[in-house]
């Protein structure tokens, strides 16, 4: 519960128990790690990894940075930075795998050009609907 609480004031929303059941729920993707960056006793950041399963002969084998979200008021005072550092020298990202990095429409954040990652995929998402409508 601790640790929902924590991640809520990261989200700014009142889902406390949304958060729970989703840090509590078996059905994760298997691959996918979920992590929460401190400082000074204060979640600051969190983002998930998956590793992605590759068909094709002689590719990297890939990882995939989603969900990451970072403290409103701490945006733009490195943390970025520390993670893909983090991600490079824990990880191996750049090395021994490449990196998918999802981002919303039109941002390419300043870290991107710092590390090296250039576009490569457009991304489309089919969205659950109510009700399982199809449209």
């Amino acid at each position: 519960m601790h640790d929902a609480e924590s991640i809520r004031e990261v989200y700014g929303a009142d889902a406390v128990g949304d958060l729970v059941s989703r840090l509590a729920d078996s059905r994760t993707e298997a691959g996918t790690t979920h992590y929460v960056v401190e400082s000074d006793a204060l979640v600051v950041a969190v983002f998930s990894v998956t590793a992605l399963a590759r068909l094709r002969p002689g590719g990297k084998s890939r990882l995939i940075l989603h969900e990451i979200k970072f403290r409103p008021n701490l945006r733009g005072t490195g943390i970025a930075g520390d993670i893909f550092q983090w991600l490079a020298t824990s990880l191996a990202v750049g090395t021994e795998y490449e990196l998918l990095a999802l981002t919303a429409p039109g941002q390419q954040p300043a870290v991107f050009d710092d590390f090296g990652l250039s576009e490569s995929h457009h991304v489309f998402k089919w969205p659950v609907r109510s009700g399982g409508e199809r449209t």
